[in-house]
Formats: C-alpha cells, sequence, structure tokens
C-alpha cells in the first residue's frame, strides 16, 4: 500500500523552459515610439523648411526681378541671365536654374517619371523608418534626410515642374590641366544643386556607413561566425 505521502508513481518532475537569450527577445521598432516618430518628422520638416525657404528667397531676390517658374509657360523655365549671389568668395555663390530633369540634368522632360519615382521613395523611406530598432538614432536622422530631400524636390516638380537649384559650389575653379568634363564643362563642380540635394546625399552616405559599421563580421573563411 502506497504512503499517503508519497508522489503518484507516474508523476515527472516538472521542467522549466531555458531563460531566454536577452538577445532574441523582440526588439522595439520606431513605430512602437512616439518619441522616436517625434524626432524623425521634427528632423524632416526643418530640414524640408530650409531646403523650401532658401528656394524662395533666392528665386524672389537674387536675380533682378522675382524668378516665377511657370509650367503652362515654357518661356519661363528658361532663368534669365543674372550676377550669383556671392556666399563665401571662391567657394560657394547663389546662381538659379531650374532642372527639369533628375541628378546631373538627366533625363529632362520626364516630371511625372521622378514624381511616381519620388513617392515610391517617399513610402519606401517611410517603411524602413517604422520597422527600424527604436535605438537607431543615427539611422533615423539619416532617412529624415533623405525623406526631406526627397519631398523638397517633389514639391518642386509638382509645383513647378523643374527642381530649383542656386548653390554653385567652386565657382571660380576649374579643372587642373585643362580638363574638361563631359560636355566641355571646366569648372571643379560645374553642377548646380539645392539643400534637397546635400540632404540626400549625406543621408544616403550615413546610411551606407551605419549598414556597413552594423554588419556582422566575417570568419577568414568569409562566414559568419555561428
Amino acid at each position: 500500500m502506497d504512503s499517503p505521502d508519497a508522489p503518484p508513481p507516474n508523476d515527472q518532475p516538472a521542467k522549466h523552459d531555458p531563460p531566454a537569450n536577452p538577445r532574441d527577445a523582440p526588439r522595439p521598432i520606431a513605430g512602437s515610439r512616439p518619441m522616436c516618430i517625434s524626432a524623425f518628422l521634427l528632423v524632416t520638416l526643418m530640414v524640408l523648411a530650409a531646403d523650401l525657404g532658401l528656394k524662395a528667397y533666392a528665386f524672389n531676390h537674387v536675380a533682378d526681378v522675382p524668378v516665377v517658374l511657370d509650367p503652362d509657360v515654357p518661356d519661363t523655365m528658361n532663368v534669365p541671365y543674372h550676377d550669383p549671389a556671392v556666399l563665401v568668395p571662391g567657394v560657394l555663390n547663389l546662381q538659379l536654374t531650374a532642372n527639369t530633369g533628375a541628378i546631373f540634368g538627366m533625363g529632362k522632360g520626364s516630371r511625372w517619371v521622378f514624381v511616381f519615382v519620388s513617392l515610391l521613395a517617399v513610402g519606401f523611406v517611410g517603411r524602413v523608418f517604422w520597422r527600424s530598432p527604436a535605438k537607431a538614432k543615427l539611422m533615423h536622422v539619416a532617412l529624415a534626410l533623405i525623406l526631406a530631400g526627397a519631398l523638397g524636390n517633389l514639391f518642386d516638380r509638382i509645383c513647378f515642374a523643374a527642381v530649383r537649384d542656386m548653390l554653385h559650389l567652386f565657382p571660380d575653379t576649374n579643372l587642373p590641366w585643362n580638363l574638361t568634363w563631359p560636355g566641355g564643362a571646366q569648372g571643379l563642380y560645374p553642377w548646380i544643386f539645392n539643400l534637397a540635394d546635400v540632404a540626400l546625399l549625406f543621408g544616403v552616405l550615413i546610411v551606407v556607413w551605419v549598414t556597413w559599421k552594423n554588419a556582422p563580421p566575417q570568419s577568414a573563411a568569409g562566414t559568419t561566425p555561428g
């Protein structure tokens, strides 16, 4: 006869799951943190406001008369000749131009293609930010720069059918040894750009750097350690 204090013969000791590895726990995403969203939107709006503000100021004050771009009047897309405004002698001027293409003036006349691509880019950047780790602050800044740059040039394409450019870097310096760029330009940097372009460039560079820095180390055989 079994003792009343003895455990049933078929009972097994209770098993406990091993403690979970903290690194395997789900990490909060930026989209779940109001502070991350607020900071992301603040950086985006600040850069966007700076870009649109400089565009408005330059096109109203650099030339002798305000330059108004009207997509229904093709002649207005040709900015009249004007003396540049010197910001930093030999380094940076304000000189107005209307770019109906993309980077370096490529793809002129493809306004709605660029609008569509820009809208896709805006949606993609927003999705990447939303799903990014909440602690990836530098990545959030980079994505905000990219979003602001895309929105700044998207605004121009929709409202003016061209991107307003005005920043001319090293205006008085030519390439050494009488070299020229394709097309015959001799300037050290002959292209005119805007703050949206600067934001896009630095945003992409930061994303590349952060991605490279956070890449898992590889073993000598070229595989990640298990």
